[in-house]
């Protein structure tokens, strides 16, 4: 690697810092650091920040192929591969000292009858949920082949094994190993009685009928799409694959028990 990217959440204490010490390190190491307006001549993308910027970050490498690094400058940083005090491993990056994980996706489209109305990626979750109206949600989730589980409550969650420490874990999900390949359905407060998430093969793809008002569409926290009756939502694997970069040879549980512990 030569050159790379950088984009920084200001809003985080302590950020600024933390990219003025990478751009040094890096500089030290004989990589140039650039900025994001030149991301297409660069080799991969920094993020500084929580994992709500590693995600953006993440997003805007996607269609480039590129891989990414995140520098924690938040809370939890699940998606980080760098903690402030590690900014000494960043040379390695000249020496080619790093390994790639490849942490699949979920493609999302809106549909109504023929008509396209969106499509998008997800590196976390997708989440159909109550929008606008105090009543529960009652979504029907066909699962492949006429199964259809049925939910009554805020909201189902489609998660990805990266978007299983997310959302989907506070909504009493499980944890999946993040390079595992599967696809988490996790209800949101379901007022029936089944309320165990599943976990599915990543081969599975999913259809969501909207039949009735009040229902909205969130992919990796982004603001909510409002959908519409006669809608269809698919979910399933996308083919593109997100990049993170891995400096350090910690396990997963090592990871986990580590943020857990704050």
């Amino acid at each position: 690697m030569k050159r790379l990217a950088l984009i920084v959440n200001e809003s985080r204490p302590g950020a600024q810092k933390i990219a003025e010490d990478i751009r040094q390190k890096l500089a030290s190491a004989g990589l140039e650091a650039a900025c994001l307006e030149n991301l297409e001549h660069c080799d991969a993308l920094l993020a500084v920040g929580g994992d709500g910027t590693i995600l953006t970050a993440a997003r805007m490498a996607l269609p480039l192929q590129m891989p990414v690094l995140g520098v924690n400058a938040g809370r939890m940083g699940f998606l980080a591969g760098l903690e402030r005090h590690e900014l000494h491993l960043l040379p390695r990056l000249a020496t080619g000292e790093f390994t790639l994980d490849r942490r699949m996706l979920l493609q999302v489209q809106v549909q109504h009858e023929k008509t396209l109305i969106y499509k998008g990626f997800c590196i976390n979750d997708a989440v159909i949920s109550r929008f606008g109206t105090p009543r529960l949600a009652e979504i029907a989730v066909d699962c492949g082949g006429g199964h259809v589980l049925k939910f009554m409550g805020d909201g189902v969650i489609f998660a990805t094994p990266t978007g299983s420490t997310a959302y989907n874990f506070s909504a009493g999900g499980p944890v999946v190993e993040p390079t595992f390949e599967s696809i988490l359905l996790t209800p949101v407060c379901n007022h029936l009685m089944f309320t165990r998430s599943v976990v599915f093969s990543a081969q599975a793809e999913f259809f969501v009928d909207i039949t009735r008002e009040g229902l909205a569409l969130a992919t990796d926290a982004e603001p909510p799409m409002s959908l519409l009756p006669g809608q269809r939502v698919t979910v399933k694997r996308a083919e593109p694959e997100a990049l993170f970069i891995r400096l350090k040879t910690e396990h997963f549980l090592d990871v986990l028990t580590g943020k857990m512990g704050r």
